[in-house]
């Protein structure tokens, strides 16, 4: 197997390309620029390809000349910088996965996983919200409501209709709500489950007027990636979407907790309430992975205590490297 990976240096991009290395492959990484920051430590164990997604010739070359097998795409245009620019963000996120998906279909590639996201879903009411927090499940009726996760659940429809029509086999990953390194320097101030680690972790303070009852599920960077390594080398599946977390609702407030435990002088200010995230809607829930459990084989490694110890582990590391 040789995978390709759209936005390997990006969050979550360097952590799968990590997760390859890690189990004996030479992933290649395609992005528009280079950065090394995230994927310092593994330089040496990749091949990388500069390219724009919105440039289908250079997709075909850099699958052809690699040989490539399988399509992890992770590249997006995110943020606020998508919400900014409707436009552009449609053009990056839908037509450059057609793009990569009439490449791959081209050259017979095997497999692409496309990385997908929670926002898919739009408001959670009802039992699958507070104060209940029902599992959601992938059937859960889709109303996105930002153009970010509107460009997403079309992914996974583009993705769908490939492999109905197209012959090309897809595989659609909706991620939890995702933390780890290099999170709050990309996604800026909306990246709060980073924030309110990497803040403690550089002796600022973290404050948040509220929110701090709000459950959602929290999922560390290595478990996206392990669902992304296992979903490019699962066999044949009966089902093209899968949610990606952990199962387990936690708080915030169990955030200031955990990292307390490791940094007792942690300045942590939360308030009370729902609705951290400051959206016009709910927009919080508990993922049902029983699907991706049964499926893929996909187990999450990281609860909170794990995931926060390495985050803040990596984070030295980070730093000590610079």
């Amino acid at each position: 197997m040789k995978v390709l990976i759209t936005g390997g240096m990006g969050v979550i991009g360097a952590e799968t390309s990590r997760k390859f290395v890690k189990e004996g492959h030479r992933p290649v990484i395609f992005a528009r620029h280079r950065d090394d920051s995230l994927v310092g430590d593994i330089l040496d164990k990749i091949d990388f390809e500069q390219g724009d997604i919105l440039d289908m010739p250079r997709i075909l070359q850099a699958i052809k000349k690699n040989k490539v097998t399988h399509v992890v795409h992770a590249a997006a245009f995110v943020g606020a910088v998508s919400a900014s620019n409707p436009a552009l963000s449609v053009q990056v996120n839908v037509m450059g996965l057609v793009n990569v998906l009439e490449a791959a279909r081209a050259l017979d590639v095997q497999r692409v996983v496309f990385t997908s996201a929670k926002g898919v879903y739009g408001p959670v009411t009802g039992e699958y919200g507070s104060p209940t927090w029902k599992l959601i499940p992938e059937d859960m009726p889709k109303q996105p409501k930002r153009i970010y996760d509107s460009a997403k659940f079309m992914g996974e429809n583009i993705c769908i209709y490939y492999s109905d029509n197209m012959g090309l086999d897809t595989v659609s990953l909706r991620f939890a709500s995702t933390y780890g390194p290099g999170k709050t320097a990309r996604h800026g101030p909306m990246a709060v489950m980073s924030r309110i680690v990497e803040n403690p972790a550089n002796g600022l303070p973290f404050k948040l007027e509220k929110g701090g009852d709000d459950k959602d599920d929290f999922i560390y960077n290595k478990d996206s990636a392990a669902g992304i390594y296992l979903a490019t080398l699962a066999g044949k599946l009966k089902s093209r979407v899968f949610n990606i977390g952990t199962g387990v609702g936690v708080t915030l407030k169990d955030f200031a907790t955990v990292i307390k435990k490791h940094i007792p002088t942690a300045q942590m200010d939360i308030g009370d309430g729902l609705n951290f995230y400051g959206f016009p809607y709910p927009a919080t829930g508990v993922y049902d992975i029983s699907r991706a459990r049964e499926e893929l084989g996909y187990k999450p490694e990281y609860d909170l205590e794990k995931g926060i110890a390495d985050y803040l582990t990596s984070l030295k590391r980070m730093k000590a490297t610079a």
